[in-house]
């Protein structure tokens, strides 16, 4: 059993703290605000059915991804979970090694995710200035002297 997966939030669990989150128990339509809304099936992604709801009022389906960062991909939601707490404490590449991920999609993710929160998680890693205080450039003498004595040879030899 892989040891990092122990830490994966179960997408169940992540799915009852975005209702909590969002609605506070209680569905609201998020195109119209409205809370007139009833229960309108199940949907599955991954190994888990999300509940839709129909808003009474403007007539629109959503369910609790519905206009999230989660909506539009299709990692496991206790994946995506992950890879947000992780964000701010190791890079993206690192992130991907250690779930096992293609670095497109955890890269892609992380991308979604740093543009809606606006600045809350930084890169400090790559933000960091760099100073050098000594620096030793070669003067290349040895290999002008060398390079004149070649040119020299070259001319002697008669092929200028």
């Amino acid at each position: 059993m892989d040891i990092i997966r122990l830490f994966i939030p179960r997408d169940e669990e992540c799915l009852k703290v975005l209702e909590e989150l969002r609605w506070h128990g209680e569905p609201e339509c998020p195109y119209c605000g409205s809370k007139d809304v009833k229960s309108h099936g199940t949907y599955e992604r991954g190994e888990i059915e999300i509940p839709r709801y129909k808003c009474k009022r403007c007539k629109r389906t959503f369910s609790v991804l519905t206009g999230t960062v989660f909506e539009r991909h299709k990692l496991p939601l206790g994946v995506m979970f992950y890879i947000i707490k992780k964000l701010p404490h190791m890079s993206i590449n690192e992130i991907a090694s250690e779930l096992g991920l293609d670095y497109d999609s955890v890269h892609r993710f992380a991308m979604d995710v740093m543009k809606i929160a606006h600045g809350e998680i930084s890169l400090e890693k790559l933000c960091v200035a760099v100073e050098i205080d000594e620096i030793y450039v070669n003067s290349g003498e040895k290999k002008v002297k060398k390079g004149l004595k070649d040119k020299e040879a070259w001319e002697r030899s008669g092929d200028l």
